[in-house]
């Protein structure tokens, strides 16, 4: 079996790095020979070539010196040592744009035509459907054929010959990462229907457990992923749960954890920020329920209903005094509470759900109480994003108030849904209401 394992992994993997004192110590000869005409290079050198051969700035590849006698070498060697070892280079330091991971590509794609070893014979099988080494667009091409295999890009950088170390870590990290994103978002407004599944293995590759494996992209892939959606409802309802989840849990609502954000367009937080509005609903008549309000069902389904035609704009919880104590008595709903007020001077069992909705503010006072609504240039319409409220500021004059009666009926949903709908155009069905 010992046997077995050992043939197998000379065909599928790549060899071994050699220490790295080693190959400082044969680039830095390299370096000399190319530049001022020194030592030449041992046979020993060579043997570490490829290893060294896109370092450097420019790189070692991209001088004739250099590049010229590792071709050479390259082309007479029986065994595709050498071969392997640039392949590995290739693959950690590609560099979309250089022309020396070009340069190695086109040594790599010659060679292993030329090679019948079971590890050339390989890799020519795995890799030739993305044109891996065709160095111009390979990121792409590696991309989008992730998301044509449900997204997994790691699961599919393994079947292309990526030993763990490369699947962690290589130069085709980061480009892929951002043209995927793209491409992403192109198909989601395409209206592809990608199901929750593909999204989220495709959104794992931009993740590292509970932070963003590429630091340095913050700012573009939620600009990317979020701004397009700002203005035009994204209608994969799975897409959106899954880039909601990504962002909650990754960057935080742009409200409470300001700094994660900074440099973010103002696009991109609002969406972010809408679909948010479901899971501070969501939580809100979890808690309302919890709290004996007679008709929480029927509240849920409309607002529910509005917030799926992404007629929500943002939504802010403002927590009464019997909510906020059983969130304290409720850790699994305390954790999942960020962004959120306090109400003062209210009944006891009172709490506001506060929402934007187009061009008004809407406060939606549970246990009795009724749905107000305000224009959002009216003084006397209570700001979001407040830490406590009084229960007079939500009570002020407003523009329509619209009790909660014949909630069976369908009454207060009709009538509500009436001074909405010519408002914001959008009208929801009674059908869509019902709990």
């Amino acid at each position: 079996m010992a046997v077995v394992a050992q043939r197998v992994l000379n065909m599928f993997e790549l060899p071994a790095k050699p220490g790295e004192e080693e190959l400082l110590k044969a680039f830095r000869t390299f370096i000399s020979w190319c530049e001022r005409g020194g030592k030449a290079p041992s046979q020993e050198d060579w043997l570490l070539a490829p290893w060294v051969a896109l370092q450097g700035s420019p790189a070692l590849l991209a001088r004739s010196t250099f590049s010229d006698q590792l071709a050479k070498l390259l082309e007479v060697e029986a065994q595709p040592r050498l071969l392997a070892a640039l392949i590995y280079s290739y693959i950690r330091d590609y560099a979309p744009a250089a022309s020396a991971a070009a340069l190695a590509g086109e040594f790599i794609d010659r060679n292993l035509r030329r090679h019948n070893s079971r590890l050339a014979v390989r890799w020519r099988e795995r890799t030739s459907g993305v044109r891996l080494f065709e160095a111009q667009g390979a990121h792409e091409r590696l991309a989008s054929a992730a998301l044509e295999a449900r997204g997994d890009v790691k699961g599919l950088m393994r079947d292309l010959g990526f030993t763990t170390e490369l699947v962690t870590r290589s130069g085709f990290h980061e480009p892929t990462a951002e043209y995927l994103a793209g491409k992403l978002v192109r198909e989601l407004q395409s209206s592809a229907e990608f199901d929750g599944e593909t999204v989220a293995q495709a959104l794992s590759f931009f993740r590292l457990g509970s932070e963003l494996a590429f630091p340095g992209l913050r700012v573009q892939l939620a600009d990317t992923l979020l701004a397009p959606f700002a203005h035009k409802e994204l209608r994969n309802l799975a897409a959106r749960a899954m880039l909601m989840q990504f962002f909650d849990e990754l960057y935080g609502d742009p409200r409470s954890h300001k700094k994660l954000w900074i440099g973010v367009s103002q696009d991109a937080k609002k969406t972010i920020t809408r679909w948010l509005s479901r899971k501070a609903l969501d939580l809100f008549f979890d808690i309302l329920s919890a709290t004996a309000d007679p008709i929480w069902k029927w509240r849920r389904a409309f607002w529910l209903a509005l917030e799926r035609h992404g007629a929500i704009d943002e939504a802010w919880p403002v927590f009464g005094r019997e909510a906020l104590d059983y969130i304290r008595r409720h850790p699994d709903k305390k954790s999942k509470i960020v962004a959120s007020g306090q109400l003062q001077g209210a009944e006891r069992r009172q709490s506001v759900m506060l929402m934007k909705i187009g061009k008004f503010t809407v406060a939606e006072w549970s246990h009795s109480g009724s749905a107000r609504i305000w224009a959002e240039d009216d003084s006397r319409a209570p700001r979001l994003e407040r830490r406590f409220y009084s229960a007079s500021d939500l009570r002020e004059d407003c523009l329509f108030d619209q009790r909660h009666d014949s909630t069976q009926s369908y009454r207060w949903q009709r009538e509500l849904m009436d001074f909405l709908a010519p408002r914001i155009g959008i009208r929801v069905s009674v059908s869509e209401m019902r709990p």
